[in-house]
């Protein structure tokens, strides 16, 4: 099924896995092991990584925003405050729009525009 901006958000997401089973499921002939090399090469087993880890963040700084609530001195207002900023910049990053590419990749945003879901 194609992607669209309609159902994009009903596909599954980070994990190689999801990528070199989509290719190997087109392209029988080609060796897993061989898109797992590229895509551990080409970053994309850090990243998906990151993003988990990313979430996993924002659980622990919600956390403790809840606990600093309770409390408040003085010094801990300022700390409030900025793992209040800090959460909500991460939180933005991980509910971002998944129709996206690296600013730097010009081929995947004329991808993303040629498709129609870039404008």
């Amino acid at each position: 099924m194609k992607a669209t901006k309609e159902n994009i958000w009903g596909f599954a997401q980070n994990k190689p896995t999801l990528i070199v089973n989509d290719i190997v499921e087109k392209y029988p002939e080609i060796d897993p092991n061989f898109l797992y090399d590229i895509l551990l090469k080409r970053g994309v087993f850090k990243w998906f990584s990151v993003r988990r880890k990313l979430i996993k963040l924002k659980d622990i700084w919600k956390k403790e925003i809840k606990e600093l609530n309770h409390k408040k001195s003085k010094e801990e207002k300022g700390y409030h405050k900025a793992i209040i900023k800090c959460r909500a910049e991460i939180r933005k990053l991980c509910h971002s729009e998944r129709w996206v590419a690296p600013n730097f990749d010009r081929k995947a945003i004329e991808y993303l525009i040629s498709q129609e879901i870039l404008k």
